[in-house]
């Protein structure tokens, strides 16, 4: 499992994307707090990289990638 604890970006978009892709997107509440989580292996995804995005679409955070072993 991939997990993102998030505060500070009320009503944010949080999107995870793999080699494949994006594969999964999540929205946070007004309060701006939040997790998002997403299920998978390595078999099934060689990293994960972890976009936060404002309500009008601005990037507010990105991580690295995230190798999973």
């Amino acid at each position: 499992m991939v997990r993102a604890h998030i505060r500070g970006i009320p009503s944010a978009t949080v999107s995870f994307h793999t080699d494949r892709g994006k594969v999964h997107r999540a929205s946070l509440p007004d309060s701006g707090v939040g997790t998002a989580e997403w299920h998978t292996t390595s078999e099934d995804s060689a990293f994960v990289r972890i976009e936060v995005r404002h309500p009008p679409g601005h990037l507010a955070a990105l991580t690295n990638p995230i190798v999973l072993t």
